[in-house]
């Protein structure tokens, strides 16, 4: 273990404060799998300390492309990995904010930006998001089965041959 965290001289972005900080909160989705039909942030964006919110639309229209976001190790001190048969590993889009859908508990919709900790954390209320709640696979079994899938590529490319039945 390092010593500096074992003795409470850990030093973290959170420790930090600088003259004109922003802060950043975000709304996150309690849903697993959801269309997002709307955002209001009206009543946020009139708050005290409220910079800005922004949401996945925001993004697109400011031409925001999804973020590189390679799962494999890339220094050469790294396991090298790759996929079933020695293919290349999916690498899935990585967007900032989700424009349409949430794809899983946590899925961040919105993001405040405030003068302080407290303003962007209590904006997080005034925001009203909309969701159409959609079918979510729970388990692996059911995922195996085809049925209602969030994943973004076709599982045969992923594992590099068809999905066995068995788990």
């Amino acid at each position: 273990e390092d010593a500096r965290l074992l003795t409470g001289r850990g030093r973290f972005s959170d420790d930090i404060a600088l003259e004109g900080q922003v802060h950043a909160a975000m709304v996150r989705s309690p849903h697993p799998h959801a269309r997002i039909v709307r955002i209001d942030a009206s009543a946020a964006l009139a708050m005290p300390g409220v910079l800005a919110v922004y949401t996945g639309a925001d993004c697109a229209a400011a031409g925001l492309k999804p973020l590189p976001h390679s799962p494999v190790p890339s220094t050469r001190f790294d396991m090298k990995l790759s996929a079933p048969g020695g293919g290349k590993v999916f690498e899935g889009p990585h967007v900032l904010l989700p424009v349409d859908k949430v794809r899983h508990v946590g899925d961040c919709v919105a993001v405040v930006l405030a003068t302080s900790r407290t303003a962007a954390v209590d904006a997080l209320d005034a925001i009203d998001v909309d969701y159409e709640i959609l079918p979510a696979v729970i388990d692996m079994e059911a995922a195996l089965d085809g049925g209602t899938l969030l994943r973004v590529q076709p599982v045969e490319q992923i594992m590099g041959r068809a999905p066995e039945k068995q788990i």
